[in-house]
């Protein structure tokens, strides 16, 4: 798909998905999402922040950032209920830790307002679990259904003026090994 094409498919698929929350890791892919739809697409958009212990601090206060500018929603996870999720084993820890995570922010979402991600292309469900739990719980992935890949989305936020354009890319802190579980 073009790269005009990926823009109008955006496009057109925000205006069909309003309203929609928007989940922010406070990466920049779900930052420019966020983005998209309330500057760009001039949608009805509501940022959500899952507050949990594996964020990475400089992505919590990008996220933070904008849900104070937004009177978004921030869903608190204590320590204890993610060491019960995340478990002992890597097997499958990042399926059940998005499971979990959306399943809360599906718990309180009013019927008629769709929840998306900021998955891409470059997201790929055989080496990102927590895709398979997006997919089983309807969570919608504009990014990726219109053919957007990290290249073009740091480049649209980057013209756009986000300041998180280059900003690395990261899995969460037990992912990136800077956190255990037992150290929680």
């Amino acid at each position: 798909m073009s790269q005009s094409l990926s823009w109008k498919a955006l496009l057109q698929s925000a205006r069909q998905l309003a309203p929609v929350r928007v989940a922010l890791s406070g990466g920049i892919d779900s930052l420019w999402l966020f983005h998209f739809f309330k500057h760009i697409a001039k949608t009805e958009v509501t940022p959500v922040f899952f507050n949990h212990p594996g964020v990475f601090p400089e992505e919590r206060a990008a996220a933070e950032s904008v849900i104070a500018e937004n009177s978004g929603i921030v869903i608190e996870f204590v320590k204890d209920e993610m060491r019960a999720v995340w478990g002992e084993t890597e097997k499958d820890r990042c399926y059940r830790c998005k499971f979990h995570l959306f399943r809360r922010l599906l718990a309180i979402t009013a019927p008629g307002i769709t929840i998306c991600d900021g998955s891409h292309l470059g997201d790929d469900p055989g080496r990102r679990p927590g895709v398979r739990a997006l997919t089983e719980l309807e969570i919608v992935s504009p990014l990726r259904l219109c053919g957007w890949n990290k290249d073009m989305i740091r480049t649209a936020a980057r013209e756009a003026g986000l300041k998180a354009w280059n900003q690395p890319a990261r899995a969460c802190l037990l992912v990136a090994g800077k956190l255990g579980v037992s150290e929680l």
